[in-house]
């Protein structure tokens, strides 16, 4: 054991000296009896608690692990470094050969104390992975946080994954079809290497502006999202610098965008979108959506127009939206196309009923809304899914 919890500290091409079951796996060599069986424990807990093999966990803690060697490698790296990443797998091959059996054995040679032969046990199973693999990931998805997750938001002053992001899928959203092949398109362009434009979605609430955004990131492998407040659009160059180097496409995403007067945001945004501030990289767009046509919520002053600069002043609400090459409208449907997503949505949720009925209710739930629009029609398709499920007559 004090060989591979040596081999383990001299790992290079993965970062994962700060893994906890890396951390007990060193600890097994401890002369104290206590410290060696509880980082046993810990290590059958965790396996057993996350249901994996060991070689699986290690398969996935060095898959997603930082691996700025293997980046260096794909942009020319030389013969030291591809030697030390083949060392590295050696000895992560090495110790998922570790059974609990092989463990136990050691401890009681080290310790011989028979009750360490009772303590539960973990399933070892088989690390099949060569260094080709690994390269491979890393060239298609880069290494670290943005290679295991796919969503993340900004805060404190870095990317911060999520862990469970919305699962909305493109066809499980209904109308609009025109807006969203136009964003599909786009996004497509851009993953694909090609020219794209930074969009912004603008429109009623509800409409599912934010939801097509959304919608993107579990149709397209390679794509990533970070969102971002508008107050924080100041931080758009960390981001950029944060991902530049990435082979991933990520998309920032700013929901509800808007400015008060005199906002220093919108200055900065209007020039991370004109390119002065920084240079965007190739691999990053801006996706923002809206419910104002001008960005800048008026005051009262300026809708009366006490400023004799009041035509510069619409100018300038209108310049930032300007920036956007892709301008898409989402506008509340109609009765009909409303009561057309809500047949939709319960169609695609296997409810059967009465059509007539069915529409009767959607509308009556709108009216009490004062609102038509497919959140609306998700809504109102919950609540009857919920009385349905529980035996209650939807009227």
């Amino acid at each position: 054991m004090k060989n591979i919890k040596y081999k383990l500290k001299s790992v290079t091409a993965f970062e994962i000296a700060d893994d906890e079951l890396i951390k007990n796996f060193c600890r097994l060599s401890d002369g104290d009896l206590g410290v060696a069986v509880e980082a046993y424990t810990a290590i059958t807990n965790r396996l057993l608690t996350e249901n994996k093999t060991l070689a699986d966990y290690l398969c996935e803690l060095l898959t997603y692990s930082e691996s700025p060697l293997i980046e260096s490698c794909l942009n020319g790296g030389n013969e030291n470094a591809m030697y030390a990443i083949e060392y590295d797998i050696s000895v992560i091959r090495e110790l998922a050969a570790f059974s609990a059996h092989k463990v136990k054995d050691y401890l009681f040679e080290k310790f011989s104390e028979n009750f360490i032969f009772s303590l539960p046990e973990y399933v070892c199973g088989g690390f099949d992975k060569n260094a080709e693999y690994f390269i491979d990931h890393v060239r298609r998805f880069g290494s670290g946080i943005y290679a295991k997750y796919k969503a993340f938001v900004f805060e404190n002053g870095k990317p911060c994954p999520i862990e469970n992001p919305d699962t909305i899928r493109l066809s499980e959203l209904k109308k609009y079809e025109a807006q969203r092949q136009r964003i599909i398109e786009n996004t497509r362009a851009f993953i694909a290497g090609q020219p794209a434009d930074n969009a912004l979605l603008y429109g009623d609430r509800g409409t599912g502006k934010s939801s097509t955004v959304k919608a993107l990131l579990n149709e397209y492998e390679t794509l990533r999202i970070i969102q971002l407040d508008k107050n924080d659009v100041g931080d758009i160059p960390s981001i950029y610098q944060a991902v530049k180097n990435s082979p991933l496409k990520f998309i920032i995403f700013i929901d509800d965008l808007s400015f008060g007067e005199n906002d220093a945001g919108f200055g900065t945004l209007k020039k991370v979108l004109e390119g002065s501030l920084c240079v965007k990289p190739a691999n990053t767009l801006i996706y923002a959506t809206t419910n104002r046509r001008h960005l800048i919520k008026e005051t009262e002053s300026s809708r009366t127009g006490d400023n004799v600069h009041l035509a510069d002043e619409i100018d300038e609400s209108v310049s930032l939206s300007d920036r956007f090459g892709l301008f898409v409208t989402f506008l509340a449907p109609g009765r009909e196309d409303y009561l057309e997503i809500v047949h939709g949505i319960a169609q695609d949720r296997g409810i059967i009923i009465d059509k007539d009925k069915l529409y009767r209710c959607a509308e009556r739930f709108a009216l009490r809304r004062n609102s038509r629009s497919p959140r609306t029609a998700r809504q109102f398709v919950d609540s009857i899914q919920s009385k349905i499920a529980l035996g209650i007559d939807i009227e």
